[in-house]
């Protein structure tokens, strides 16, 4: 993430920190929100990670909600910049497009755990609860990306004694499902975003369940026949 990011102009005493502290100050904001939420988040434990005194944390934000919107507007635009600027696709296959969009948050997750963690907290229960502007702008965000995954799909991928239309709906309804079973264990603590072991197997599980979806809905791919 760009780190020279200004942000809304009354954070101005904060932007004219040197590089470094912002980073301090955004990283341990940013892993505290993330882990406990907004209400459950400590300005003591930011400052003290930060290295900063609590006083001029509030003095850079104010309290500890325009310390909350500030890093909402901070990951919308990493959202913007590393999701979006890469989102262009060069096939109609349904099924790739999904699995790109998988692979730029697995990029993003690696490259930029605290915002993507961050960010990702707007969709847990009450995510958005504090700030409903961002949180729709997160939402806003979130379906201008399926709106490139549903634009100018070919059906003619899809197995012949299924319509095409209704095999996107049903592949839809199973990557959804399967988002919850994931969420549900993320939120039992059954792994975590940081743990690179464990993200490594949770790939390894949705690139089998994308195979088995390949196998149910797509016509059977030419094979070579050897003479």
């Amino acid at each position: 993430m760009n780190q020279e990011w200004s942000g809304a102009s009354h954070f101005d005493a904060f932007h004219a920190l040197e590089p470094e502290k912002q980073k301090r100050v955004i990283d341990a904001a940013l892993v505290e929100f993330a882990e406990k939420g907004f209400k459950r988040a400590s300005t003591n434990a930011i400052a003290e990670k930060a290295q900063v005194g609590k006083g001029m944390l509030f003095y850079y934000f104010g309290s500890k909600l325009e310390l909350f919107e500030f890093l909402c507007e901070y990951t919308i635009e990493f959202a913007k910049t590393r999701y979006l600027s890469e989102f262009r696709f060069e096939t109609g296959d349904f099924l790739e497009r999904y699995r790109k969009l998988t692979e730029i948050k697995r990029r993003a997750l690696a490259e930029y755990t605290l915002p993507a963690a961050f960010f990702e907290s707007f969709y847990k229960e009450g995510g958005g609860e504090y700030s409903p502007k961002y949180a729709s702008e997160a939402n806003a965000l979130r379906a201008q990306l399926l709106d490139e995954v549903y634009s100018g799909l070919d059906y003619s991928l899809f197995r012949g004694d299924i319509d095409g239309r209704a095999a996107v709906k049903y592949i839809k309804w199973l990557f959804d499902a399967y988002q919850r079973e994931v969420n549900e264990r993320y939120n039992r603590g059954e792994f975590s975003i940081s743990d690179e072991a464990a993200l490594a197997e949770e790939w390894t599980r949705f690139d089998t369940f994308c195979g088995d979806l390949r196998k149910l809905f797509y016509k059977e791919a030419d094979s070579d026949v050897s003479n």
